[in-house]
């Protein structure tokens, strides 16, 4: 049975009374007392009346229906929620109680292993016991340390039974920060941190998007205990609100064992929680964007495409050793221009088409350059469709030094050398221009392929074992994840000798996230993989770090400097340098052969 209404509460049953939130302002102690008239007890009790008396009874979602409060989170982000384990989720705290209830509602739509910690406050509204784990903050009761004790092994415990904990290391409201003057949580305590270590948990970060009114604010800088007395004031705002929510991928504890402390950890989560802010489109600078619009507007048409029978024929005339490798109907041939001149107009027109669809290109109808004329060109070509599927473009230092100087190569139009370097370097190989056509570019097999190819390429010629060449970072990413790709391998090139010998043409000038916090990133990741998983979560699409660039650090590729290209749309290029020397013997073997990589060996008597 319900309770009477007309009856007023204090005389009611024990059992009859209806739990609340709030019973007096004074519940807050500290509170100044002209503070005290503007808590609205009252309408925070009816809406508990009303969300209790749902159909369902009390239940968060029936709490976020009450308040016409729209959940708004992509299906991607949904799927990035681990539905078994235990997880240890951090949010930030933009709104205050929406935030416990929004959190709660979106995770237990994927589990239902959920607890949220939160305020001791709100301890007297039986139903959420089932959901919560309270703890007092700001220790302000005569029992707070025993409270929070407690909170401490129920959590613990909970996550040793494999169940997940959503909770806000910040543990007030976010409020204006000085000297950043910038709204955000204050510094995150590092509980989380110890429960994670303590446990094995992963880490879920989820960032609210959103805050409170100014006048919450300023009125929390007058008094910072007013943002405590105005909280429920600005609970019953949100009235109507769409929340919208992100959620990043999920961290293993494992991935956080090198990090030097507690403190270390909380900071990089943080950092991690914060950066799902800058998820969006990619922005260009003001200059950048009228630059691209006037570039569009005189963007040359796409050539016409060259007939398929006449490319058919100029690779059929070439000799059987420039046929590098095969597999099922692809092919891979090594070729001058001189020997394909149809060949080559396709090539360019391929280029340009590709390189477009990413946000780059010439804006020429082809992509040729005077370079062209006299490197090699790795083409890779379907037998059956008769028709190029990729390329690369090869050029051997030695020979082009000799022929055309140091500004005979490709790269010394994005960077200056100190002439020393190819002294330092020896016989190499500069790659370049390299694509993979549009309709090809989700089969791995065709790069795998090219690859392949140019390792038989070095196998034949065992005299130039390093591979060089710019790798472009294209300007589809967003300005933090090419900052971040920057921070990351400008933090390991310090006291590389060749990277000393090389100057870029355009230096890249980060700015898209400030630099200490960048740094203090780069010093938490170890590897590749723990540099994608930030730019996946950054990223609209969700892409990772750049295939070729993770391709090339894999097999020990070492990152000498970056140059921002004004002629290819801006891309930001990294030049790449491998030693073949240095891979290890399986996966030399793996691309080169058995046999071929046996003979490179030898020659280098490794």
């Amino acid at each position: 049975m319900g309770y009477p209404f007309n009856m007023p509460e204090n005389q009611l049953p024990e059992e009859q009374r209806p739990a609340t939130v709030l019973s007096h302002a004074t519940d807050f102690p500290g509170i100044p007392p002209l503070a005290e008239r503007f808590i609205p007890v009252e309408k925070v009790r009816e809406l508990y009346r009303r969300v209790r008396q749902s159909p369902d009874g009390f239940g968060l979602e029936n709490l976020l229906t009450e308040m016409r409060v729209d959940l708004r989170v992509d299906a991607a982000d949904v799927a990035r929620i681990p539905a078994t384990g235990p997880v240890v989720a951090l949010a930030n705290h933009p709104f205050g109680m929406l935030d416990g209830a929004v959190l709660a509602v979106l995770l237990t739509r994927v589990r239902p292993d959920v607890k949220v910690m939160t305020n001791y406050l709100l301890r007297d509204v039986p139903e959420l016991a089932r959901h919560c784990i309270f703890v007092d903050p700001f220790q302000t009761g005569a029992g707070s340390i025993d409270v929070n004790r407690n909170a401490l092994r129920e959590a613990l415990a909970w996550l040793r039974e494999g169940g997940m904990l959503a909770l806000f290391p910040a543990g007030e409201v976010s409020h204006w920060q000085f000297p950043h003057t910038e709204i955000a949580d204050p510094v995150w305590n590092e509980t989380a941190a110890r429960l994670i270590r303590r446990t094995g948990a992963a880490a879920l970060p989820v960032y609210f998007c959103g805050r409170n009114s100014m006048g919450f604010h300023l009125f929390g800088m007058i008094h910072p205990r007013l943002r405590t007395a105005f909280l429920l004031q600005e609970f019953l705002q949100q009235k109507g609100r769409t929340v919208e929510v992100r959620v990043g991928s999920e961290i293993p504890s494992d991935s956080l064992a090198g990090t030097k402390d507690d403190r270390e950890v909380i900071e990089y989560l943080r950092w991690r929680t914060y950066l799902l802010a800058r998820r969006s489109r990619p922005q260009k600078s003001w200059p950048a964007a009228v630059q691209s619009k006037l570039a569009a507007k005189v963007q040359e048409p796409i050539a016409h495409p060259e007939p398929a029978e006449l490319l058919a024929a100029e690779l059929s005339r070439l000799p059987d050793d420039r046929c590098l490798a095969e597999s099922g109907d692809l092919a891979v041939y090594m070729t001058k221009a001189n020997e394909i001149p149809q060949t080559l107009l396709e090539l360019g027109r391929l280029r340009e088409v590709t390189f477009r669809l990413a946000g780059e290109g010439t804006g020429k109808c082809r992509d040729l350059d005077r370079f062209d004329l006299y490197y090699w060109h790795v083409l890779l070509w379907h037998k059956t469709k008769q028709e190029v599927v990729g390329a690369y473009r090869a050029g051997n230092t030695a020979e082009i030094l000799a022929q055309h100087g140091v500004n005979g190569l490709y790269t010394s139009t994005l960077f200056r050398y100190d002439k020393k370097i190819f002294q330092k370097m020896g016989p190499a190989l500069e790659l370049g221009r390299s694509f993979i056509r549009q309709e090809y570019q989700r089969q791995y097999a065709p790069l795998l392929l090219l690859w392949k190819a140019i390792a038989r390429l070095v196998a034949t010629h065992p005299e130039t074992p390093l591979l060089f060449g710019a790798v472009s970072i294209s300007n589809e990413y967003s300005k933090a994840s090419r900052e971040m790709i920057y921070r990351f391998f400008e933090e390991r090139m310090q006291g590389d000798e060749l990277a000393g010998m090389i100057e870029p043409r355009r230096p890249f000038r980060p700015g898209g996230l400030r630099p200490w916090d960048c740094r203090a990133m780069c010093r938490t990741l170890h590897d590749l993989d723990q540099l994608s998983q930030p730019i996946t979560d950054l990223e609209i699409d969700g892409k990772g770090l750049p295939i070729l660039l993770r391709q090339y650090a894999k097999v020990g590729g070492r990152l000498l400097g970056f140059n921002l290209d004004r002629n290819f749309s801006n891309v930001l290029d990294g030049l790449v340098l491998v030693d073949l020397r240095k891979i290890d013997p399986p996966t030399l073997e793996r691309y080169m052969g058995r046999d071929y990589a046996a003979r490179f060996r030898q020659h280098h008597q490794l």
